[in-house]
């Protein structure tokens, strides 16, 4: 760890997160609108992981944390979230 970096707190939550994802059916293919329909029930993802921010933009979560670096983030819009649970 360099003299510069910090120490993540050791309080962290662990969340499962339940969110609404974009679908992209491009490559400049034709699809049925009904098919365009029926994708878009399947735009569910979930992500578990250590929560670094959490305000009025989203969340982001870190899937690793050590001393102060982590690995593995990913941010997710407030507006994209359905639901989310602590990880005990």
């Amino acid at each position: 760890m360099s003299a510069t970096s910090k120490r993540v707190s050791k309080k962290l939550w662990r969340v499962e997160v339940e969110w609404r994802d974009s679908i992209l059916m491009a490559r400049g293919e034709w699809f049925p609108a009904s098919e365009v329909q029926r994708r878009r029930k399947n735009d569910r993802c979930y992500s578990v992981g250590f929560v670094l921010a959490d305000d009025k933009r989203g969340i982001v979560l870190a899937n690793s944390v050590h001393g102060g670096e982590t690995c593995g983030t990913i941010s997710i819009p407030r507006k994209a979230i359905v639901k989310r649970w602590r990880i005990r």
